[in-house]
């Protein structure tokens, strides 16, 4: 009995020992897995040089802005004195080279022409003001040709067989330049047109019941004046210089 004792306490021992061992390698870790550095170092790409000189890449179809010589916006407008010339608006005033005094208007290409003597002569014209050329006609034939351009018109002036020279400047101010009675007025058997010149005197023919007179000074902050003691309403002429032309 003596002698199993022993044996029994190192058999104890040896299965302790197994169990300490056994434990022991669980407890230890595990090696760590190479597939995630594999995988980064794989990844790694490294980046392409860059140009020499320190210049940088050109820039790819997507990023450039136009190609040479592609136009960026709409064309210029053309400059102001042209566009003036395509389709007029202003006054002109001057004289023929008869004597008689000319006034011009003109709208949008439109124009209307006065010309009278300050006495009994006065002629009404309407027609063009464009491309740089006057085209204006009026009653019994009369016509009225010429060219502007540069704050002058010129041309000449055809009525009754003759012919007429004549020279306008251009105003400084778009304040009209020529007035005629309203048509109210000529119902009336009152019809009149009025000059205003540069200097600030006026010149004009008015007729009453088919006889015309030198026309009195017009008001023209009013649009009135007064004929044999009747009040006489004018209004400015723009495009339409009213019945009779």
């Amino acid at each position: 009995m003596k002698r199993i004792t022993p044996l029994l306490t190192l058999l104890t021992g040896a299965g302790m020992a197994a169990v300490l061992f056994t434990m022991s390698a669980q407890a230890a870790p595990r090696g760590a897995d190479p597939t995630p550095a594999a995988s980064a170092e794989a990844s790694a790409v490294p980046a392409p040089p860059a140009p020499p000189g320190g210049q940088s890449a050109p820039a790819q179809p997507s990023e450039q802005r136009g190609s040479p010589g592609t136009p960026t916006g709409p064309p210029p407008a053309p400059p102001a004195a042209e566009a003036e010339r395509r389709k007029a608006t202003g006054n002109w005033t001057g004289r023929l080279d008869g004597g008689a005094t000319i006034a011009i208007t003109a709208r949008d290409g439109e124009a209307v022409a006065y010309v009278c003597d300050g006495e009994r002569l006065e002629i009404w014209l309407r027609g063009a003001a464009a491309d740089g050329r006057l085209d204006l006609t009026g009653k019994k034939d009369t016509k009225l040709t010429g060219t502007f351009g540069d704050g002058r018109a010129t041309g000449e002036l055809v009525a009754d067989g003759r012919r007429w020279a004549f020279t306008a400047k251009a105003t400084a101010t778009p304040a009209p330049v020529l007035y005629r009675a309203t048509a109210q007025q000529r119902r009336d058997g009152v019809d009149g047109g009025w000059i205003l010149l540069p200097d600030g005197s006026q010149i004009g023919v008015v007729t009453r019941d088919g006889e015309p007179v030198s026309a009195p000074p017009l008001d023209p902050a009013f649009g009135t004046t007064i004929v044999d003691g009747v009040t006489v309403r004018a209004e400015p002429v723009a495009t339409d210089p009213g019945a009779g032309v």
